[in-house]
C-alpha cells in the first residue's frame, strides 16, 4: 500500500510538471499587460507607437501613463512599473543607485526630442538666440513673462542643467505641466513658454521660435526643430531621450522596447517629427516636414 502511495505521488508529480509545461507563459514580448510610464514630453508618439502595436498584437494590452521625468524614474526604481520612456538621461546620483540597487535596469535611446520655445501664433516674435534665451533667466525682462513646467519635469531639468548652471531656474512661473505651458502662453500678453516639441504636435494657437547660435564673427544662424536638424545634432536645443525596462522574465515590456528602437518604431518616430536614433533613416524621409 505505501508502494502503491509513492508511486502514485511520482505520477502526480510528474503529471503536475508537464502540464506546467504545456500552459502557455502569461506574458510574453507579444502578449500580456502592461502600464507604460511615458514622461509628459513623449506621450503623442508613445501613445501612436502603442496603438500601432497593439494592433499587429491583439493579445497585448498596454495603458499609458503620463509623468514628469523624475516620477517615472522613481517609478522604475520602485518597481512600480517595468518600462518608462523618459525625455532625459538619468543624472550621476540615479546612475549611482541603479546600478547598486537595480542591475537588471536596462536603458537604450529612443529618438531626438528638442525643447522648444513657443509665442502667440499673432507674435511679432519670430527667433531667438541661445545667449538671448539665458538672458531671459538671468534677470527679469518686460519683453517677456516665462512660464515652464514645474521642477520634476524633463524640460525643467533640462533648462535648469543648460541654463541655470544646475541651479534653479529664475524668473519664471513654475505650472503643474506642458500642457499647462501651452495655454498660458496662448492666455497671456508677451507670453514665452518652453515645452518638449511632441507636446506641441497638432496645437494651433502658438508657434514655435526659431533658435539661433552666434558665430565667432558675431552672426546668428537660426534653425526650426525640423527632423533632419534632430538627427544631426544641429537644432541647438536638442535631447536624447532615453527606454528604461526592468523587465528580467522577457515579457511584453522587452517586447514593447524593441519594437520601439525597430525600424517600425523609427518611422512612427518620424511621422511625429522627431528624430530615428536607432534606425537609419533616409535623408529624403528626414526633410519632410
Amino acid at each position: 500500500m505505501r508502494r502503491l502511495s509513492k508511486t502514485r505521488s511520482i505520477f502526480l508529480l510528474l503529471l503536475a510538471l508537464f502540464v506546467a509545461g504545456c500552459q502557455e507563459k502569461e506574458d510574453t514580448p507579444v502578449k500580456g499587460s502592461l502600464k507604460c510610464y511615458v514622461d509628459e514630453s513623449l506621450y503623442n508618439v508613445v501613445k501612436a507607437e502603442r496603438d500601432t502595436f497593439m494592433v499587429l498584437y491583439p493579445q497585448t494590452k498596454i495603458e499609458i501613463v503620463s509623468v514628469k521625468a523624475r516620477e517615472g524614474i522613481a517609478a522604475v526604481l520602485n518597481g512600480e512599473t517595468r518600462l518608462f520612456i523618459s525625455s532625459r538621461n538619468l543624472n550621476e546620483e540615479e546612475q549611482k543607485y541603479f546600478k547598486q540597487m537595480k542591475p537588471d535596469v536596462r536603458g537604450f535611446k529612443f529618438c531626438y526630442d528638442a525643447v522648444v520655445p513657443i509665442v502667440k501664433e499673432r507674435s511679432s516674435t519670430d527667433e531667438i538666440t541661445l545667449e538671448g534665451i539665458q538672458a531671459l533667466f538671468s534677470e527679469p525682462t518686460p519683453k517677456f513673462k516665462l512660464f515652464v513646467p514645474e521642477n520634476n519635469s524633463g524640460v525643467y531639468e533640462y533648462l535648469k542643467d543648460r541654463f541655470g548652471d544646475k541651479k534653479d531656474l529664475k524668473n519664471v512661473t513654475l505650472v503643474k505641466s506642458e500642457a499647462e505651458v501651452i495655454e498660458r502662453v496662448k492666455s497671456t500678453n508677451k507670453g514665452l513658454g518652453f515645452v518638449g516639441l511632441n507636446s506641441v504636435e497638432g496645437v494651433k494657437g502658438i508657434k514655435i521660435l526659431e533658435v539661433g547660435k552666434t558665430r565667432s564673427d558675431g552672426e546668428a544662424l537660426y534653425f526650426k526643430p525640423y527632423v533632419a536638424y534632430l538627427v544631426s545634432e544641429t537644432y541647438p536645443l536638442i535631447r536624447t531621450t532615453t527606454i528604461l525596462i526592468n523587465d528580467p522574465g522577457v515579457g511584453i515590456a522587452s517586447g514593447f522596447a524593441t519594437f520601439l528602437t525597430s525600424y517600425e518604431g523609427q518611422k512612427i518616430v518620424s511621422k511625429n517629427n522627431l528624430g530615428p536614433a536607432t534606425v537609419p533613416v533616409k535623408m529624403v524621409e528626414l526633410n519632410r516636414r
